[in-house]
Formats: structure tokens, sequence, C-alpha cells
């Protein structure tokens, strides 16, 4: 089996003098690719593992040209036994005809550069810390009390000011906010007035304020856009209420008949059947340039980097063709980010948004590090699928997100599915010691981490609106060894270039002492990733072959700060149960 195709799997430009390539081939052992192109004479390229099934291969090169635009091309493959085979766009054979592959600047698929090296940090902004009590709501409870869908607790954005610090001190360099923006409950997805930030948040001279000094601390920050639906209190659903069939505003939304009325059952469209959140009409030219208008003003006004998209896929896709155009034309390095929570190929490939929430990435951290639901060679498969599915550009832009608002907190996700695994007993101590590695292959991985605030020091919660606990500041509450690990992974991102751009490359995995090596290699440069997700510690060897290591070459450990050298061709490391390596060369 050998297959490639110009199309998005096989082939894509990066650059216009940048290509990526990929061969799909039979899997066996002992084998390697190249591929031949045309670049002021013939120039050969060595080609990685980059995805795998149990039945196939894909490997994949990067090649630089001297023109653009236009490139011709073929492959060798290198067999065990030393035969070389050679692949042309009409078979294979020792010659034929070259692929030949062009392309425009309009097939270059680009997300912002700075979210390549981004640490993202979600904030609930009720929840995160209260840094002006005299903006405090009604009824605004203690702050460690148990939160319900309807109480608050008075965070505010004063708070995330005061406490960029420890933003700092953690080393995350992005935020997203759950909607900031005028509305009567805690969460604010029921907007009523999308040009006003909240009065119990603060005001817009008060978001200016903390967008300038999140820039100023090199942190970028972007908005949660609700423009799927309203609260009823925004003026036009009022409008209608008032007026009935002779506002002007009745097609804002989806009215069925009038008067409106919310029971025993509204007679309008609204998200998920609940009557406080009308659908808006986004076909309407009024709504829609009303929406775009919100997506462009908050850009310029207050500075803010981009919008993460709720429930996106419920909105007709040629408005975010136009938003996409609008917001990109008001700043070309804005970050769109959809909230998808599956298969993502339409939005993506499609070119609506830069990238999305990655929740399939959760799913399979969950269904392995948490469940043991199929081996860890499974695992390394289902990923690269994921991979292959998108353009390499959105990987990167990808959201890689272990728990959020809408989900139970990642340790007692942990704690629920290791309580069903076999001699396991679900305890707070067994799911964060099965989260290390799982955090390993997050902060490790192509794309964005995302961490839920409060994740980093031991915060749990069931689901909504468990979930959403406030965040604890006393020292004494925290899981140091914890918030420790987080930070050391952090800063192994942030130092090494090839975990923020490098390109995946799967090693070798081993289903019965559930051990897992990757690399993510750049422009020569390349980090190597063992994970230990064994209850047991165990001596991990490398073979040299496999990830390209040269012989008595030395390697820090990021985790452990031990060196390691490749003797006898092979590099061998003991790692603790549930952990791992991240191997360099200073």
């Amino acid at each position: 089996m050998l297959h490639h195709r110009p199309g998005i799997r096989f082939c894509q430009p990066l650059a216009p003098d940048r290509l990526l390539l990929r061969l799909k081939i039979g899997r066996r052992e002992q084998q390697s690719c190249q591929v031949i192109y045309e670049d002021r004479g013939l120039k050969t390229a060595p080609m990685y593992a980059y995805a795998r099934t149990p039945r196939y291969l894909y490997y994949q090169a990067e090649i630089s040209l001297s023109r653009p635009w236009r490139c011709r091309y073929f492959f060798r493959l290198r067999e065990g036994d030393g035969d070389d085979r050679y692949i042309f766009a009409g078979g294979t054979g020792q010659q034929g005809r070259p692929f030949t592959y062009q392309w425009t600047p309009a097939d270059i698929f680009t997300v912002p550069d700075w979210i390549y090296d981004a640490v993202s940090y979600q904030i609930f902004p009720d929840r995160f810390y209260n840094g002006n009590p005299a903006n405090d709501p009604p009824g605004t409870r203690p702050w460690s009390e148990a939160p319900t869908r309807e109480n608050f607790f008075g965070g505010d954005l004063e708070g995330i000011q005061a406490k960029i610090p420890y933003l700092k001190f953690l080393g995350v360099n992005a935020l997203w906010l759950n909607p900031i923006f005028a509305a009567s409950s805690n969460h604010r997805y029921n907007t009523r007035d999308y040009l006003a930030v909240d009065p119990a948040l603060g005001d817009t001279d008060t978001l200016r304020r903390l967008v300038a000094s999140l820039h100023g601390a090199g942190i970028r920050i972007i908005l949660d856009g609700v423009f799927n639906h309203t609260g009823t209190d925004f003026f036009a659903f009022k409008d209608v209420v008032a007026r009935g069939a002779g506002s002007p505003y009745k097609d804002w939304y989806y009215f069925y008949d009038f008067p409106v009325r919310s029971e025993p059952r509204a007679n309008y469209a609204c998200w998920w059947d609940i009557p406080s959140l009308p659908k808006l009409n986004v076909r309407n030219p009024e709504v829609r340039n009303y929406l775009l208008h919100v997506a462009t003003y908050w850009l310029w006004d207050a500075g803010t980097d981009g919008w993460r998209l709720d429930v996106p896929n419920e909105i007709e896709p040629p408005f975010w063709r136009e938003f996409y155009q609008q917001v990109k034309g008001t700043n070309p390095e804005a970050y769109i980010v959809g909230e998808i929570w599956r298969d993502a190929r339409f939005w993506l490939n499609g070119r609506y948004f830069d990238g999305v929430m990655n929740y399939l990435f959760r799913d399979l951290v969950l269904a392995y590090f948490a469940r043991r639901l199929f081996p860890i060679s499974t695992l390394d498969m289902l990923l690269g699928l994921v991979r292959l599915r998108y353009p390499e550009a959105a990987n990167f832009a990808l959201l890689n997100l272990l728990g959020s608002h809408d989900t139970a907190r990642i340790i007692t996700a942990f704690q629920e599915g290791l309580a069903g695994v076999p001699g396991h007993s679900g305890s707070y101590a067994e799911a964060v010691a099965h989260l290390r590695p799982a955090l390993i292959l997050q902060l490790t991985y192509p794309g964005a981490p995302l961490i839920y605030y409060g994740d980093e020091v031991g915060l749990t919660g069931g689901p909504d609106p468990d979930c959403r606990r406030t965040m604890p500041w006393e020292p004494r509450d925290w899981d140091r060894d914890l918030l420790n690990f987080y930070r050391c992974l952090i800063r192994l991102r942030h130092q090494l270039r090839p975990l923020r751009r490098g390109f995946f490359q799967p090693l070798f995995t081993d289903d019965q002492a559930e051990v897992y090596a990757y690399a993510r290699r750049l422009e020569g440069e390349k980090v190597i990733i063992i994970l230990n997700a064994s209850d047991l510690p165990q001596t991990v060897t490398l073979a040299a072959a496999v990830a390209g290591l040269a012989e008595d070459s030395t390697w820090r450990d990021g985790l452990s700060n031990r060196l390691l050298e490749v003797k006898g061709g092979q590099i061998s490391l003991p790692l603790d149960a549930n952990s791992g390596a991240v191997l360099y060369q200073e």
C-alpha cells in the first residue's frame, strides 16, 4: 500500500516557498522514506513518521524551495532488505512522472503567530478574585461557599488585574475570559448589552486598563462571543415583547406568533428550549451587521486579541465567513477559536476559524489515562488520526483542554474514571498521580494548552455548577506539588522552541509497559518525550536509531534535571510510576 495525492491530508503549502508532504505506506519494520524534489536540480529531504495505525504509517517531510508556488517531487521508499522503491504520480518503478503541486496565497492556512507560543488560561470572572467589593451585585455570597447556578461571588476585572503577578508566576501568556458583557446571570451567556461591560465586573475603562496591563505583562486576552442567542432583557427582544408584531425588531428572532410568551412553552426559538435564551436570526442583515460591529468594536476599542465563539455550529456558516473577514480585517493577528466538541473538519478546512476547542483531545486523554479503555498504542493512533484531519497550522491553533466551565474538573473526572478501573480507588492522590503523564502530554503536544483556572492548585468539582467553584487564594489550600509540576512543564514549553512549534513524530509505544515515546522536531532541533503511564517504576530504553540520536550525545531531562548519554546505540532512563521525561540537548 503506497498512497499520495495532492490534498489536505497529503500536501499542504506552509508558505510561498515551503511545502508539507505526506506519504501513506504499509507498516513494516526497518523502512525509511525520502522525498526527492526539483529545486535547481534534484534535492532530497528525509521523511519522518507522523501518524500510525496498526496497518499503515504516514510519513511527513517539510521542504523549502528557492522558487515559490510550485514543486515537482517523487518519493523513495527503502525497505529493510535495502531495496529502493520509487513512487511517482503514475505508480511505482525506477522512472516515472513526478507529482506536481502548485499553490497560491489563498491555499496557505495561516494562524496568528503568537498562538504557537501560547499557554492559555481560562477564567470564569465571577469566581477568580474580587478586586473591587464596591461593584458586588446584591446578595454576593462569601468566597468559599458552594456555587449554585444563581449565586454571585464578586469576582471582577479588577480582581484579574490584581492577580497578574500570579499569572506570570504560573507562566501563562494568554487568557480566555468567559462572557463579561452586561447580563443578569453569573455566567453571562444571556447577554443584555454587547457593548457594555457588566457593572458587577467593572466598565469599559476597567477593561481597557486590564488589557493594557496584560499586554504589558506579555499576556494576550480573548473574549467569549455569544452570538447565537441573547437574554430576554436585550433591547431588541424587550421591544418585541412590548410591541408585538409592530416592533421593528420582530425579525431579529424566530417568533412563531404574537404576543410573545415564555410559558408554558416559549413561542419563539431558543437555545436548547431555554426560554431565557432566545435565538437570534443572523440571516437578518440588521442582526448580522450589529453582531459584526460588536466583533470588531472590542478589538479596536479595548485592544483585545480575539474571540472564543460560543456554540458556533448553531449559526449558519456564511455568518462566520463574514465574521472572520471582519475580525481579520481589523486585526490580522486576532485569534478566532470555535467551541466545537466533535470533528471540526468542516470549520477548519473551510477556514471559518483559526482553531477549535480540542475536546477530542480531552476525550482521548480521559479514555486512556483515567479509564484505561484501550491500550496506549491506540491512544497514539487516535491522536494521529485527529491530526490528519486538519491543516497542520490549525493543529497548532487548537486549544488543548482537559477541563472547562462545561465539564467536571479534571481531577474529579480522573477520580470518577479510576474508580471504575480494577485495582484503583479513585482517591484524590491516585487521580493526581495518573494526571501527571497526561499533563506532560498536554504541555508537550502540538496546539495551545489550556488550563482551567484552579486546576493547577488541585481544585475539584463535578459538572456545572460545581466545576465553577471560587479560586482558592490561601497557599495552604493549594496542592503545591501539583502547582510546581504545572510550572515546570510550562517553563519547559517556553524554554524549548520545538515544544511550541515543532512537528510531531511518534517514536514507539509499549502496551504492556504502558510507555509512549514521541518527539517534537524543528529545524534540526529535537525534543524527546517519554511517558510512563504505568503504576510501576521502570527503566525505559530508547533505541538511538528510532529517535535519530547520535552515539555519545548527551541529553538532559527537563523534569528531573538528570543528564543521560547515548551508549551502545541506546539511551536508558529510570522513570517513576506515572511520570515521564522531556529530553533535550543544551
